[in-house]
């Protein structure tokens, strides 16, 4: 969550917002203080439009929140790990350290979303009817946080991966097919063609004077069709690396330091000889953490000879895999995490480390052999 802002935890799991966020906050603000409200509700003042908006726009942040700790909740019960939710630009998704294993388990998770959309739709009707003035703020409010929701509900279920509605498609055709490559990429295509048809359709929206909406409708579709292919590529580089170990891609010789070497050995020995940017710290063969440029960095120069490794290196946390863990597991823990490397233990003694750029090089080179 390296581009977002960390708000607070939901039962372990992290909450956050990406920075694109804002952006929106402030359109959907201004949208309605200038447009929605002052249409239906044309006798307020300008200060009741206003923060009768930025409630809305947070009532529907929370909305939105509570749809994606839905899929999440969902994904424990199953038996599956979530560190973090995110919202961003276009609602919020919750990341999750592994795919659905079993399509009921994918189909449970991805209706839960809409389906508690759909309730909330409902409450906030309820509430709305409560409410004696229909020209009040507060009936407002709800009853465009009703509409809204029933709006997400209905569109998260257009059945375009990845859409909810789309994994609800793929996790059914994955049960009819036993194959969840095929299932994506059916799912996928489908996806692709609905972010196609809403480009067109924006463009229509465009010339036919409607600027805003149109530029909006045509870039959700953008959003859609690449994420529709994102997804597909995903999968099938699962499946791929999923049959490769990681004790094929090390190399056999274990490089590591002694916590007692020194930042100028560690400098002059390895980071410049051997064009490296993190060791393994070990000592007796016990693996104690990691050090890398970044480690190096946060000290002066002129320290460098007096100070040892032990002082600068990571300890916590240590993200690691096993010799005999896929390939697909070390990459999905490298971009789950933001880090560039990993290191590779076999029963807490230093094994060797593995990095982005090895996993790269060699999707390359099955790339060029065609493999």
């Amino acid at each position: 969550m390296k581009s977002s802002i960390r708000l607070f935890k939901v039962g372990g799991i992290e909450i956050g917002v990406h920075y694109s966020w804002l952006f929106i906050f402030a359109l959907i603000t201004w949208s309605l203080a200038e447009g929605y409200f002052p249409q239906l509700y044309p006798d307020w003042t300008t200060g009741v439009y206003w923060w009768t908006s930025v409630l809305a726009a947070l009532l529907l942040f929370i909305s939105v929140l509570i749809h994606e700790l839905a899929h999440s909740l969902i994904a424990r019960a199953r038996g599956m790990s979530v560190s973090s939710i995110t919202l961003f630009l276009l609602g919020g998704v919750s990341n999750l350290d592994s795919e659905p294993e079993k399509p009921r388990v994918e189909f449970s998770m991805a209706i839960a979303g809409p389906a508690t959309s759909l309730i909330l739709a409902g409450v906030f009707r309820g509430i709305s009817y409560l409410v004696p003035d229909q020209q009040s703020p507060v009936y407002a409010m709800v009853a465009y946080l009703s509409l809204v929701n029933l709006i997400v509900a209905i569109f998260n279920m257009l059945p375009g991966f990845p859409l909810d509605g789309g994994r609800v498609l793929r996790s059914i055709l994955w049960g009819i097919t036993g194959s969840i490559r095929r299932a994506t990429n059916i799912a996928a295509n489908i996806g692709r063609l609905f972010g196609w048809a809403l480009i067109i359709f924006g463009f229509f929206q465009l010339f036919a004077g409607n600027i805003l909406g149109g530029i909006w409708i045509a870039f959700i579709g953008f959003f859609l069709s690449n994420a529709a292919e994102s997804s597909r590529f995903q999968v099938n580089l699962k499946e791929r690396l999923s049959k490769i170990k990681v004790e094929q891609v090390i190399t056999r010789e274990v490089n590591f330091v002694s916590p007692d070497t020194t930042v100028e050995q560690l400098i002059d020995g390895v980071f410049r000889e051997q064009y490296g940017r993190a060791l393994p710290v070990c000592e007796d063969k016990k693996l104690l953490g990691i050090v890398t440029v970044s480690d190096v960095k946060g000290l002066s120069r002129d320290k460098w000879k007096d100070t040892p490794v032990r002082d600068i290196y990571t300890s916590q946390p240590l993200h690691t895999v096993k010799p005999g863990d896929s390939l697909y597991t070390a990459f999905n823990l490298i971009n789950s995490r933001d880090v560039n490397q990993l290191l590779v233990e076999r029963e807490g003694e230093c094994a060797g480390i593995i990095s982005r750029s090895d996993i790269l090089k060699k999707l390359e080179l099955m790339q060029e052999l065609g493999t």
